[in-house]
């Protein structure tokens, strides 16, 4: 299985497609791993050098730092340097929920790295009372309302089942560390884990926005506004679509995908 080392952090990752096609890194939203693009890898492969890699602390990815490492800025830099280890100069991104939020501080960061980027259910502010709501969670109950309560004889939801053996490789209970840091997410300050709004006109890469219009999680109009914020960017709604497209509506996403990295990265001479 293929890791990166960087100083005390061991990045695992995932590879398909052409070693010389342009790369393109997937990057899976926060409680998933690189398994979560299941049903984009093989698309997409077909066209790029696909890297899937495992986000510090999910999957197979340890995280040295604890709780202190895991925020979006953190993990942008983990991106960051995970393309340098690999010898990447210029990629595309496509991130779902946190694999988004982490892409605007890394094309802030890195322009020269960000040849385009899709952006699916992201966001670029938690509002206060979601702030206040799942700051007030425990472990247990976030789990329930994730993943459904335990069945009458205690048998764990499916649901469940999947998340917790997806980071069963570094404990049959890492779960509850990724779920105590998550619920500590929402008590970091704004700049822990966002650009401030004004920086965000900055981004030179064209960018996709894709999100469900039933996304409970984030509301459509809240991307309907982060689009306005935004100056090279595409905007794409799927119907009858919660907060994770990629894998509600595989067909239309990654037809939709597809569609923009040939006309905004394929078609680009620095796609290398």
């Amino acid at each position: 299985m293929p890791f990166e080392t960087v100083g005390d952090l061991r990045i695992y990752y995932a590879t398909a497609g052409s070693p010389t096609a342009p790369p393109l890194v997937l990057l899976h939203g926060f409680g998933g791993c690189g398994d979560s693009w299941r049903r984009q890898i093989g698309p997409f492969s077909e066209h790029y050098r696909v890297v899937v890699p495992d986000m510090r602390e999910h999957g197979r990815t340890n995280n040295p730092l604890g709780g202190a490492g895991v925020n979006h800025r953190q993990f942008a830099l983990d991106v960051a340097n995970l393309c340098d280890g690999l010898g990447i100069g210029r990629a595309a991104f496509c991130g779902e929920s946190s694999g988004s939020i982490l892409q605007l501080t890394l094309a802030l960061a890195r322009p020269d790295l960000v040849a385009a980027a899709v952006w699916s259910s992201g966001t670029y502010f938690w509002p206060e009372d979601l702030r206040s709501t799942n700051a007030g969670l425990t472990v247990d109950r976030l789990a329930a309302e994730l993943f459904g309560s335990p069945g009458p004889d205690g048998t764990p939801s499916p649901a469940f089942v999947e998340f917790s053996s997806a980071h069963a490789s570094q404990g049959e209970d890492h779960w509850r560390d990724l779920a105590r840091d998550f619920i500590a997410l929402w008590s970091h300050p704004h700049d822990a884990d966002f650009p401030a709004e004004t920086e965000l006109r900055g981004i030179e890469a064209p960018v996709l926005l894709v999100h469900g219009d039933r996304d409970a999680s984030i509301p459509v109009e809240r991307a309907v506004r982060f689009r306005q914020l935004l100056e090279h960017t595409e905007f794409c709604v799927l119907p009858n679509t919660g907060h994770n497209p990629p894998e509600e509506q595989p067909s239309l996403f990654n037809g939709a995908v597809l569609d923009f990295l040939q006309r905004h990265y394929l078609a680009a001479p620095e796609a290398t």
